[in-house]
């Protein structure tokens, strides 16, 4: 069989049926790998979010706050040492592995037990009818928890009842059989706690809890309570017509009695009306007396202490006006003494330490004089030197020449004369000083020099 040839335009045609290039991965490309296009994609993206979600749930199951999660597959160790193959969370969420272990859910809810026990023979042999109500739950104490799950796990909450309904009547027998009827029905919330003391360690290790026990009904079919109560209503018929009869015959008796008394009493207490009236007045006279002597003494110290108060003040008023009278004049007067003492020692300070210096150096003088000798009066010249030169300088200085007249006479030796007038009569001052005193100033400066007579 001969195929035709293929033209340009069928060729072209297949190309263009071939789905476009795109990326293999993402709901877009496992759409076109698997031929979908519309609406397929977003119903693939909701199925894989729901098994997502659906694999979440498994690996990570969640428990109410009302129920227990029991989780079995792999062992692990308890408290007291036992190991077991579960473990339980109560609320909350918890890991596990899927295809290794598996979960089961427990409900905890506390649920109401009708216990209704007929023929319950009491002490005595008298039967008695007892209806009670309890409430039962599934323990979720770790010490106990266990023994529920072995023994009630994938059971209805109607199992749950029914045990705990068939184990408190058979208690509740125990317990009536043991007390008397009138025990029975006298105290019935001490029987309710006896029987929830003697149903606890049976209901531990059953893994449940109870919660609370009441006592709703008792009765007999003998009718033995019945006889009870009326044989104490009789008695209490009877006691109350004997206490209406002597009631009755002793109202009159004590009518007169109270009477009797009453009058007394009225007459009592006006006498001891009267004697606490005498006793009040007496006692006011007592008060007005002490409060008057009170007020006596009272003014008899005010006005003492008054006294002693302006004696006081007058003798303060005294000193401020001593002290008063010390600081305005006296203290002033003697600081103005004191400072002119003072002024005084001050001014005759220098003269008395003058005269002191004056003494020490005459007697340091004399001192050097013995030891000087024969240059004594040298060294005493010397030491006076200034001041005699200081008086022949002041000598020649008082010398007032007006008019000085040179007659030419052609000898150089008259203007040197002139120009030597002031030497000269230092020198002459010297002299006399040397023949009056004796002191030879011109002999002390210069002692190679022969003394002229």
């Amino acid at each position: 069989m001969t195929f035709p040839p293929l033209s340009t335009s069928t060729t072209l045609a297949t190309v263009r049926s071939e789905p476009p290039p795109g990326p293999p991965f993402g709901l877009a490309g496992l759409a076109g790998l698997t031929g979908l296009t519309g609406l397929e994609g977003p119903l693939l993206a909701a199925l894989g979010l729901g098994l997502l979600l659906g694999a979440h749930r498994h690996v990570a199951p969640n428990c109410r706050p009302d129920q227990i999660l029991v989780i079995a597959g792999r062992g692990r160790r308890r408290r007291d040492g036992q190991r077991v193959g579960y473990r339980v969370v109560h609320g909350g969420r918890a890991l596990m592995v899927p295809w290794l272990e598996h979960r089961r859910w427990m409900d905890v809810r506390t649920r109401a037990v009708p216990i209704r026990v007929a023929k319950a023979y009491a002490q005595g042999g008298t039967p008695i009818d007892v209806e009670a109500i309890a409430t039962v739950k599934i323990s979720t104490d770790p010490a106990c928890v266990g023994n529920a799950i072995e023994r009630f796990l994938g059971h209805q909450p109607a199992a749950v009842q029914e045990v705990a309904a068939r184990s408190l009547e058979g208690h509740l027998r125990v317990m009536v059989a043991g007390m008397t009827p009138e025990q029975v029905n006298q105290d019935r919330l001490r029987f309710a706690d006896r029987v929830l003391e003697v149903t606890r360690p049976d209901m531990i290790k059953l893994g449940l809890q109870v919660d609370t026990f009441k006592i709703q009904r008792l009765s007999d079919t003998v009718d033995y309570l019945d006889s009870l109560g009326r044989a104490r209503l009789a008695e209490v018929l009877r006691d109350a017509a004997m206490a209406e009869a002597e009631g009755f015959g002793d109202a009159e008796q004590r009518e007169a009695q109270a009477e009797e008394r009453s009058q007394v009493a009225s007459t009592t207490a006006r006498t001891v009306v009267e004697e606490r009236g005498n006793e009040l007045r007496t006692i006011r006279a007592q008060l007005d007396e002490q409060i008057r002597t009170a007020e006596e003494r009272v003014e008899a110290v005010a006005a003492e202490s008054r006294a002693r108060a302006e004696k006081a003040l007058q003798a303060l008023r005294a000193d401020l006006e001593r002290q008063r009278l010390e600081a305005d004049v006296v203290l002033p007067a003697r600081a103005r003494e004191q400072a002119e003492e003072w002024r005084r020692r001050g001014a005759a300070a220098p003269t008395l330490e003058d005269a002191r210096a004056s003494a020490a150096i005459n007697d340091q003088l004399a001192a050097l004089w013995r030891e000087a000798g024969d240059q004594a009066g040298s060294i005493f010249v010397l030491q006076q030197l200034e001041m005699v030169l200081q008086e022949a300088a002041g000598l020649a200085g008082q010398m007032q020449l007006g008019r000085i007249t040179a007659l030419e006479t052609g000898n150089p030796a008259e203007l040197a004369n002139l120009a030597s007038l002031h030497p000269a009569v230092m020198r002459t001052f010297l002299e006399q000083v040397r023949d009056t005193l004796g002191i030879d100033v011109l002999q002390a400066l210069n002692p190679q020099r022969t003394p002229q007579p």
